[in-house]
C-alpha cells in the first residue's frame, strides 16, 4: 500500500507525507488534524500540505488504495 501511495506522491510531484497531511486537509468529514514536528522538515512538510491541492481523481485513487469508506453520523 505504501509503494502504491508513494506513487501517486511521485505523480503529483510531491512527498509521502505532504500527500498524507493534503489528503486529510481535503477531507471534509475530518474534522481536526493535530499534527505535531519535531524536525524542521516535518513543519516544512505540514505547511506545503496546507497549499497543496490534490486532484479528484488522485483522491479517488487514493481512497481505492487505502480502502476509505465516507461515514456519516446525522443526530436528531
Amino acid at each position: 500500500m505504501v509503494e502504491r501511495l508513494r506513487g501517486v506522491a511521485d505523480e503529483l510531484g510531491t512527498n509521502l507525507p505532504v500527500l498524507s497531511m493534503a489528503w486529510i486537509l481535503q477531507h471534509p468529514e475530518i474534522s481536526c488534524v493535530i499534527a505535531r514536528a519535531s524536525k524542521p522538515g516535518q513543519l516544512e512538510n505540514n505547511l506545503k500540505a496546507s497549499g497543496f491541492q490534490i486532484p479528484a481523481d488522485a483522491m479517488a485513487e487514493i481512497d481505492r488504495i487505502t480502502g476509505f469508506h465516507r461515514f456519516e453520523r446525522h443526530v436528531g
